[in-house]
């Protein structure tokens, strides 16, 4: 039998505030890369929802223009922070270049602080429904406590102390907040577009992954993308196919023996290599 445990029962001996960037390193490595990698994707979407959010990436046309280079961008600056720890050179390098990307656009404190939200929260939500096992408080709270930290490097205001208050936040943000915009169903079609790049070109394989996508959205985030409502049949076999893969990860699946870097892995817009400055806009 595999020890599936291993990576939790290393997790259950740390610190949630003092260990926090090892815990989420740990778990987000070596128990659920794919899990935070789609679960974060999809978070990508709960922004654009607000539209003073929207309106800016639809004024700059980088996601049309390069969507996939801001992905690579995004994914590359977050994963030096949690690969290699925000103290590390590399880590408060790519904090620097953060903050200098930032500076370039007007983006007002809260829409700052709920884009921070999502990174608590929307890993959590979706191992909740489709992950192997459940995120356990000690992970919850790590995360936390590493995004309030990376927070107030970013010098984002008004940030909640605890996680309940962080979490009541971003729910009352998102009640007032979402809406349906020109810009943030531009964008959001600039988004899936990315994604249909890298699908085979065979006949209805496009439709059924969009509808897919469609499946995975609540009603109030779908309705300000301007997305339909997902094929029903779609939608149950997404459903299907991610429980099975929970199953099958879980009972059948033999545990990462090393952590998965994206850091390292092959990348579509930096095939040899990158430089922390080159990531964002130029």
């Amino acid at each position: 039998m595999f020890n599936r445990l291993k990576i939790l029962k290393q997790i259950n001996e740390l610190d949630a505030e003092k260990d926090a960037q090892k815990i989420v390193f740990l778990s987000g490595s070596y128990d659920f890369p794919q899990d935070v990698e789609i679960s974060l994707a999809i978070s990508f979407f709960r922004t654009f929802a607000i539209p003073s959010i929207s309106k800016i990436l639809n004024t700059t046309k980088r996601f049309e223009s390069a969507g996939q280079k801001r992905y690579d961008d995004t994914a590359l600056i977050l994963a030096e922070f949690i690969e290699n720890g925000l103290d590390s050179e590399r880590g408060r390098e790519a904090m620097r270049r953060l903050n200098q990307i930032h500076k370039e656009y007007n983006i007002k404190n809260e829409d700052f602080l709920y884009t921070l939200t999502t990174f608590i929260f929307e890993p959590d939500r979706w191992n909740r429904k489709f992950g192997w096992r459940k995120s356990t408080e000690k992970e919850r709270l790590a995360n936390f406590y590493l995004w309030k930290r990376i927070g107030k490097m970013m010098n984002i205001k008004n940030i909640p102390e605890t996680y309940e208050e962080m979490l009541a936040f971003n729910l009352r943000f998102e009640k007032e907040n979402f809406r349906h915009t020109p810009d943030s169903e531009q964008v959001a079609l600039a988004t899936m577009k990315i994604a249909s790049a890298r699908i085979p070109k065979i006949p209805g394989l496009e439709y059924l992954v969009y509808n897919a996508v469609y499946s995975l959205m609540d009603k109030p985030l779908r309705e300000a993308m301007g997305f339909p409502k997902a094929n029903p049949i779609v939608a149950a076999l997404t459903y299907a196919v991610l429980k099975f893969r929970a199953f099958f990860l879980r009972y059948l699946w033999p545990p990462r023996k090393t952590p998965y870097y994206v850091t390292k892995r092959n990348n579509p817009t930096y095939p040899n290599g990158y430089l922390i400055e080159e990531l964002g806009p130029h």
